[in-house]
């Protein structure tokens, strides 16, 4: 059983004002300052003298540039190259260099061949060469190349090249893991964000309305807000929540119905918004609905009570709450996940957990400013209901912090 202040934790909801972000509270020359020196120190750390990003996270990261980010994470349109000394060079779509130059101070138009067909070979190899020559102008030849992502034609005509290449994975991932003062902030104003989107959401609730209407509720609330887009569509509603994870149909809400949301957001400056709530449609919950819901939120409280910096990731696994039998079979994959620019960095898997390959339960522990997802859902097998639970918090010296405060529903907490 959670403690009485755990469930005052969980329940607690703050005072403010939703708004838009004022850009004058935050310095954004300090924010690409600091993300810069993080990621360096770590690609020392990891003796990584030169990195190649095509991952928009990684290069928003390193540059503070974002170009049409939706559509460059599939189309390998713009990447940068990133030293451990001196300046990054960001290669730009043709059209909108102009965009990136107002940050950086090296921006050369970008090449591409993912649909030249039978002559994308060529040109990737084309590609190859200005990567070896510019490694050749920063005295970096000869010297690992780390790459987080490509395709197949990439690496090979890297390959080609002869560079040595390995995984920039370790050193973004902990760079990236600690957040810098400016990024807590821009996550507490996104937390604001998170709010609105979820007040929004709940008051369209109603018999009648279709899931996709309400997800197109959720997406109106985050863009009016200078968000920037939703990255997954999980809004449910009556049998669609169990099992969990199908996405907005036309599916109609119905009186009674349980309806779940994950809001699944890049928010301001593109930090990550991921919060999950489950309502009611009408007054009066059934027993099992209650029962479902009253399993998440002791989960999500549970966990919520743990947190504290220099926690092993395998000492919170084995202490978080245990779902009860009955709900164990449709469990949510993880328990806590990071997030960033993306949901990122290592999480914590159900450490018991047999469906499938066991995922990684890494060896790392809780460190001050990371941002944590903690999730759960609880589904019996044979329920036409389930329940999805999530809040996001930020580590600090005395536990967890809530990000996004807004409460969970009293009807099914009753």
């Amino acid at each position: 059983m959670i403690s009485a202040e755990g469930r005052r934790l969980a329940q607690q909801t703050r005072v403010s004002e939703l708004r838009i972000p004022n850009l004058s509270e935050i310095d954004f020359g300090r924010l690409r300052a600091g993300r810069l020196a993080r990621l360096r120190a770590m690609m020392k750390r990891h003796d990584l003298p030169v990195c190649l990003f095509y991952n928009p996270a990684n290069i928003r990261y390193a540059t503070g540039t974002d170009v049409m980010g939706v559509w460059t994470a599939s189309t390998f349109a713009r990447y940068a190259l990133v030293p451990v000394e001196g300046d990054p060079v960001l290669f730009e779509y043709k059209g909108s260099m102009h965009v990136s130059r107002k940050l950086v101070g090296d921006v050369r138009p970008a090449y591409t061949w993912q649909y030249g067909g039978v002559e994308a070979p060529a040109k990737a190899r084309e590609w190859a060469r200005s990567i070896r020559a510019l490694l050749r102008e920063r005295g970096l030849e000869g010297e690992r190349l780390a790459v987080d992502k490509l395709d197949t034609l990439g690496f090979l005509a890297l390959q080609a090249e002869g560079l040595a290449l390995v995984d920039s994975g370790p050193a973004t991932v902990d760079a990236r893991e600690v957040k810098t003062p400016e990024e807590v902030d821009l996550f507490k104003i996104n937390g604001g964000i998170g709010d609105a989107m979820l007040a929004e959401f709940e008051a369209a609730i109603r018999p009648g309305i279709r899931e996709y209407e309400l997800l197109a509720v959720l997406s109106d609330a985050l863009l009016r807000r200078h968000g920037e887009f939703i990255f997954t569509r999980l809004v449910a509603s009556g049998t669609n929540t169990n099992p969990w994870l199908t996405e907005a149909h036309d599916k109609i809400v119905m009186p009674g119905d349980l309806v779940g949301v994950d809001t699944d957001a890049n928010g301001y400056e593109g930090y990550v918004i991921d919060v999950s709530r489950t309502f009611l449609c009408g007054d009066d919950p059934t027993p099992g609905q209650k029962e479902a819901y009253r399993v998440a939120f002791d989960c999500v409280t549970g966990m919520l009570e743990l947190v504290r910096p220099g926690m092993t990731f395998a000492e919170f696994a084995e202490r978080a709450p245990k779902l009860p039998a009955a709900y164990r079979a449709r469990r949510y994959p993880g328990m806590v996940h990071q997030a960033g620019l993306e949901d990122e960095g290592p999480g914590i898997p159900y450490p018991d957990d047999d469906r499938g390959p066991r995922r990684i339960l890494p060896q790392r522990e809780l460190q001050e400013n990371m941002v944590l997802c903690l999730e759960c859902y609880a589904g019996k097998e044979d329920a036409p209901f389930g329940v999805k639970l999530e809040d996001q918090v930020l580590v600090t010296a005395a536990g967890a912090q809530l990000l996004c405060t807004y409460p969970y529903d009293a009807k099914l907490l009753s």
